[in-house]
């Protein structure tokens, strides 16, 4: 087989067994990450039982790992593009299963801080690696899908978190005991993938634009498409980070800025979603919260993630970017005004909330994950995704930090009426993120699907 662009092959080739296979090992990571991050809502239920913990130390041990996922894209970004995407793979992952240990074993607020920051590190370096190394084995046609698919593990991981603290809760395990293994279970997932993550072979696309690696490059093809191919000797020019960061400016703001807009909603309702649905009339309690934040990512987050993916390569990315972000913001409005009036109709209320993290799915936390994989060329794919990655963790570091501080929805002093107006106050705010991802997502993104990575880039011109 011959091809008239370098990657022809790829681009026009149906899913194979070898895609499946790239597809779990980077989608079993990605689960980890999710799980690690949002755990910590569920062990803090339990937490609260046990050490006399304070507002700041409630909003340090929160937003510890999300403190280690603003670095880690940055740094290991930025070495998947100098050294390669193998280089590192597997030791980000090393990184979540020795934090998530680590973290179980703390023996106050400050050990757990440290531990969940080095766990964090791990979380945001396989951001920009999975989704590259997914990126560019992937078919053009179906790109979307496949990069969406090692996604949608993020919502297992928010489930499993939650069942397990269901099942310890109702099991009344001791809860000094329940957060340890909460907390602790994070290092199952990425201890098991450590190995094969090792195994696999560097894209083809670093092999022939960086190292002009030819062989190399119709070997890793191979082992995903089970047939010999033959490339062409077109090559890119060797520009520098100072080079690249410059020419693609606009992409990178454009990426990051709606993902940091992202993660400050996202993570800001979902890192205290017992709390959150206490808070929005629809639990009694942050114990009774978790049954209700389970209910609210089976029956809509889950679904959008899979949505999502079917629709990412049909409808397009920057449509679906700004569809999400815009349903989002109309959702969380009417949802404010309704608690500010003290109208609080728990259907009404599910419904809008539900709804909102349904369409948080069908679009940005979808799109902004994949955009950065399509956007930027081969030189500096990773280094432009972790720039993405970490912006949007930087957004929900502030998130995490800020909530408990000036909208004390996880204060037990506070009555059930002044709950609903801070939680008013906090829907507004997050109304305003989503109206700005819409605008740097309107300015700063062309839509790449179904195009090759080299076109969608401006990698090649031709």
């Amino acid at each position: 087989m011959s091809s008239k662009t370098p990657f022809e092959p790829l681009d026009r080739s149906k899913p194979t067994p070898g895609h499946l296979k790239l597809l779990f090992i980077s989608g079993a990571g990605f689960f980890a990450d999710a799980y690690d991050l949002f755990a910590i809502s569920i062990a803090l239920v339990f937490l609260k039982q046990v050490w006399s913990l304070t507002t700041s130390e409630i909003s340090l041990i929160s937003s510890a790992a999300l403190f280690g996922a603003v670095i880690g894209p940055f740094i290991f970004g930025r070495i998947g593009d100098i050294f390669g995407r193998k280089y590192i793979y597997g030791v980000e992952a090393a990184l979540l299963t020795a934090g998530a240990i680590a973290s179980a074993l703390s023996i106050n607020p400050t050990t757990l801080w440290i531990t969940r920051f080095i766990l964090g590190l791990g979380v945001g370096g396989d951001y920009p690696i999975s989704a590259t190394l997914m990126s560019e084995y992937a078919p053009a046609r179906s790109r979307g899908l496949f990069v969406a698919g090692v996604f949608s593990m993020q919502g297992w991981g928010i489930v499993t978190a939650a069942l397990l603290g269901l099942g310890l809760l109702n099991a009344k395990v001791n809860p000094d005991l329940a957060w340890r293994i909460i907390l602790g279970f994070g290092a199952v997932m990425p201890a098991l993938v450590i190995y094969f993550r090792r195994r696999v072979h560097e894209t083809p696309r670093f092999e022939y634009f960086v190292r002009g690696n030819v062989e190399g490059a119709k070997r890793a093809i191979r082992d995903v498409l089970r047939q010999d191919v033959e490339i062409n000797g077109v090559r890119n020019h060797d520009n520098g980070f100072r080079s690249n960061f410059i020419r693609y400016l606009p992409v990178v703001l454009g990426t990051a800025i709606p993902w940091f807009a992202l993660d400050v909603f996202f993570y800001g309702v979902n890192i205290f979603g017992p709390f959150v649905t206490s808070a929005m009339g629809l639990a009694k309690s942050p114990l009774a919260g978790i049954y209700v934040q389970l209910y609210v990512v089976l029956a809509f987050l889950v679904p959008g993630y899979y949505v999502a993916a079917l629709l990412v390569d049909k409808m397009g990315r920057k449509a679906m970017q700004i569809m999400g972000f815009s349903i989002v913001a109309a959702t969380y409005l009417v949802a404010a005004l309704l608690l500010r009036n003290g109208i609080v109709n728990p259907v009404i209320i599910l419904a809008l909330y539900g709804l909102a993290q349904f369409f948080t799915n069908v679009g940005p936390n979808v799109t902004t994950f994949i955009l950065p994989t399509e956007v930027f060329p081969t030189r500096f794919r990773t280094t432009g995704h972790g720039i993405a990655a970490g912006s949007g963790k930087l957004g929900a570091t502030i998130a995490a930090l800020l909530i408990p501080l000036y909208f004390p929805i996880t204060s037990s002093a506070l009555s059930t009426v002044a709950k609903y107006v801070v939680m008013s106050n906090l829907l507004l705010v997050l109304v305003i993120m989503a109206i700005i991802g819409i605008v740097f997502t309107a300015l700063f993104i062309n839509e790449p699907k179904g195009k090759s990575l080299e076109l969608s880039s401006g990698e090649l011109t031709t």
